[in-house]
């Protein structure tokens, strides 16, 4: 059996309305104005936005890293209908777990156009076929309502886990975990495999 660690050397994807590609310094100055001093974005997410594009710059350096024991991949979502950048979406993938993570971000203007709901079906659709995991999840804060609406058109669902919290400005924040099985996920309405990716394998 080849049980060598997948790792993505390159990724992107093309959908209906987004196309998923690696985050790069030429994304910093418009991913931060989409969030820097914006509550509607930043108060729903764990990080509390960058305090400068250089800020950005530097993490946009390298669109894959490996903090720890993942590996952590960024992407730009882009609207195919403008070429404008839209926001952006991670994957962490747990190198000794079939399991991997995402989060996610869309500029106020681009929300409800469907673009978030098509970067997250593509993120997952990534993970399971690409990378070979076998659970997807992501954190929602409670009262989240548009994020889970998202997740939920995609097939995920609530995980019946004990309940966690985030501080976030000082207060702790209720967080939902949401799931998704591949073999919920195989049992869907399959679409056009959207991906084109370069791929190694460490042992």
């Amino acid at each position: 059996m080849d049980t060598g660690h997948v790792v993505l050397e390159h990724a992107e994807a093309e959908g209906e309305r987004v196309c998923l590609r690696p985050i790069s310094v030429g994304d910093a100055q418009a991913c931060f104005d989409a969030v820097h001093g914006v509550p509607a974005i930043t108060d729903w997410i764990t990080w509390d936005g960058p305090e400068s594009v250089a800020e950005l710059e530097e993490s946009y350096l390298n669109w894959h890293r490996e903090p720890e024991d993942k590996d952590h991949y960024t992407f730009a979502i882009i609207e195919r209908s403008s070429g404008a950048f839209a926001g952006s979406i991670g994957v962490w993938h747990r190198r000794e777990q079939p399991l991997a993570s995402l989060g996610y971000l869309v500029g106020v203007e681009f929300q409800g156009r469907g673009l978030a709901s098509e970067a997250v079906r593509l993120a997952t659709e990534l993970g399971f076929w690409e990378l070979g995991v076998l659970l997807m999840r992501a954190d929602v804060f409670e009262g989240n309502q548009p994020s889970i609406r998202v997740l939920e058109k995609v097939g995920y669902r609530l995980d019946d886990v004990e309940e966690q919290t985030f501080e976030k400005n000082g207060v702790e924040v209720p967080m939902h975990e949401y799931s998704i099985s591949r073999a919920v996920w195989e049992r869907a309405p399959a679409g056009p495999h959207a991906w084109t990716t370069r791929v190694r394998k460490d042992a």
